[in-house]
């Protein structure tokens, strides 16, 4: 069993390091269909895995150049309040017996909904998007993203859906990076996210830590082959994995709520 849960911490370890998709598109399937978590301990144990994996990545990332720091820093300045809030919220009512099944399907919705609105907007960039010049980003920019950021630090917390899924299209939108350099922000940004969100779920017991623990151990054993495809393998082929990741993703959590 043990072996089983590195081999499959290996390959959440390198999807999560080489496309910035994970929590809610790799994670939360896997924990819910694999491991037989309900919602609210799936959305705690991934959003604390997803911290813990995410550290070593954040760390290759920044060796790489990936990560423009002062935008990170934005980032996080306005998404942090509202993921650690809503996972609060989310938490407290989960813990009321009678709102139990209704705050399980709302999460699952929830997930769903995200999955598929980030999957347009990716589409969008990948497709139909002119292409953007490298230049500063302006404060006009800056306010734009301000409401998109709360909204997707609010999702985060409640569903663990979180860098791929919501903040790498957010970043691809309003801070015009380049897809290597996105999926490093999203990286870092979501490692002190679901660092604050795994905090709050883990006040009433929700995460299961040990089997976190074991995942994070097999996605550590893959850290160099994830630092050679990000070197080797070009901009439009993450772009092509990431959006067969977020589709496959969008197909089962939706399945998901119309089974409960």
């Amino acid at each position: 069993m043990i072996l089983t849960e590195l081999a499959i911490g290996a390959l959440i370890g390198l999807i999560i390091s080489t496309t910035g998709v994970g929590g809610g598109v790799i994670v939360l399937p896997i924990l819910t269909y694999f491991f037989g978590l309900n919602a609210l301990a799936a959305v705690a144990t991934a959003n604390f895995l997803s911290m813990l994996m995410k550290v070593s990545s954040s760390y290759m990332h920044f060796r790489l150049g990936n990560i423009p720091l002062k935008g990170a820093f934005i980032v996080l300045a306005i998404m942090l309040p509202s993921t650690f809030l809503s996972s609060l919220l989310v938490t407290w009512l989960g813990s009321i017996p009678q709102y139990e099944k209704q705050v399980e399907w709302g999460i699952n919705l929830l997930v769903a909904v995200a999955i598929i609105f980030s999957l347009y907007l990716f589409i969008h960039r990948m497709f139909f998007a002119n292409p953007i010049k490298k230049i500063a980003i302006k404060e006009s920019q800056l306010r734009a993203m301000a409401v998109p950021a709360v909204i997707a630090g609010i999702v985060l917390g409640a569903t663990g859906v979180g860098g791929g899924v919501v903040v790498l299209p957010m970043l691809l939108r309003y801070m015009q990076l380049n897809i290597k350099q996105a999926i490093g922000t999203s990286i870092v940004v979501t490692t002190v996210l679901s660092g604050s969100s795994a905090l709050a779920y883990a006040q009433d017991g929700h995460t299961d830590l040990k089997l976190a623990l074991i995942l994070c151990a097999g996605a550590l054993l893959v850290m160099p082959l994830a630092k050679h495809l990000l070197v080797t393998l070009s901009e439009r082929t993450f772009q092509y994995i990431t959006l067969l990741l977020i589709v496959c993703s969008a197909i089962m959590m939706t399945l998901k709520v119309f089974m409960l």
